[in-house]
């Protein structure tokens, strides 16, 4: 059973809204802050701001089924590693009263629901005129993750997603199945059936390698940096997985990789990665594959995330996509940007 079936019914948005305030006694807010929604997909993300003070905070109620408390113990124990660490900026994690790093509580339907408090950052997301800016911080910053995740000892119990090949494309993938996509007709599978194959073909001769695999972000993209004063914070460690580390790269490239700028934006994130780590001719030569790879994987979390801004405001993302698949099985796709 895919992921996306194990998720429990899809809340409704007065629900969200009911769980968001009863979540904020765990952590001694006042009952009257006021909840602004910033983002409906895996999660609920909402701006709090508390009275009187104005203080914002940000609390993100996770999809009831979607993540594990073990999986959020997990991830949130290696943000505050990399806080301790110095490795990367990105926002503190906020206990509860009970000194826990997020709340459980039922909700009004009795599904045990997780929330999690992380401090406000100010700045906003990268534009299009700084992007390629954004990039190279992006891929240094991606470089220390990388290497401090090497590093690091997973404490016991340790639980995150592995973001592989049947994950991406596999008929139980975690967010779908690319071919239960409706805008994908007969002659649009076949072609990508093609990518399907040619994609399992190269990333089992890459394989793992133990310089170039392991925990990662996962979500790096345009709506998950803040841009402070010219330093890039990272944000929204909930899809950190195992992976190949130029899987970042694919990552941050979500719903761009169409993008007439999409080569500037890929070769900045490596100038700024091979700042930190030496890069040999395999790992530039598969990262095709691995942006593909995230295409694939998103036009199957098209097929169960109508819900979201994203899948609302991307019509024309499954005829974008084959232009890409043609590209990259003509093996023209980003091939300048690798090999520059």
């Amino acid at each position: 059973m895919s992921r996306s079936a194990r998720v429990t019914e899809e809340p409704l948005p007065q629900e969200w809204d009911s769980n968001g305030q009863a979540a904020l006694a765990s952590f001694g807010l006042p009952a009257d802050c006021s909840l602004r929604l910033l983002s409906l997909s895996e999660n609920a993300t909402y701006l709090v701001t508390e009275p009187g003070s104005g203080q914002h905070h940000i609390l993100r109620l996770h999809r009831p089924g979607y993540r594990s408390r073990a999986e959020i113990e997990s991830e949130l124990a290696w943000i505050g590693a990399i806080r301790t660490q110095g490795v990367a900026h990105t926002p503190a994690v906020i206990r509860t009263l009970d000194d826990e790093p997020l709340a459980e509580f039922r909700d009004a339907r009795g599904c045990r629901q997780h929330a999690v408090l992380f401090a406000h950052i100010d700045g906003q997301a990268p534009t299009e005129g700084n992007l390629a800016e954004a990039f190279q911080q992006v891929g240094r910053i991606s470089a220390e993750l990388h290497r401090h995740s090497r590093g690091w000892p997973l404490p016991a119990g340790f639980s995150r997603p592995c973001w592989d090949v049947e994950a991406a494309m596999g008929v139980n993938g975690h967010w779908g199945y690319w071919r239960n996509n409706l805008y994908v007709g007969k002659g649009d599978a076949r072609l990508l059936e093609r990518v399907d194959l040619q994609l399992r073909r190269q990333l089992a001769a890459y394989g793992r390698p133990a310089h170039g695999y392991g925990l990662i972000h996962g979500d790096m993209r345009q709506t998950n940096l803040i841009v402070e004063a010219g330093q890039v914070h990272i944000i929204d460690f909930d899809d950190c997985g195992f992976s190949w580390h130029l899987y970042e790269l694919a990552c941050s490239l979500s719903f761009i990789e169409a993008h007439p700028q999409r080569d500037a934006y890929t070769a900045a994130w490596l100038e700024g990665y091979r700042s930190m780590v030496r890069l040999d001719s395999a790992d530039l030569e598969i990262i095709p594959a691995l942006v593909m790879l995230r295409r694939m994987l998103l036009i199957g979390w098209f097929s169960t995330h109508g819900h979201t801004q994203e899948a609302r405001e991307l019509k024309d993302y499954v005829p974008a996509s084959l232009e890409i698949a043609e590209q990259f099985l003509g093996g023209h796709y980003l091939r300048e940007a690798v090999q520059s």
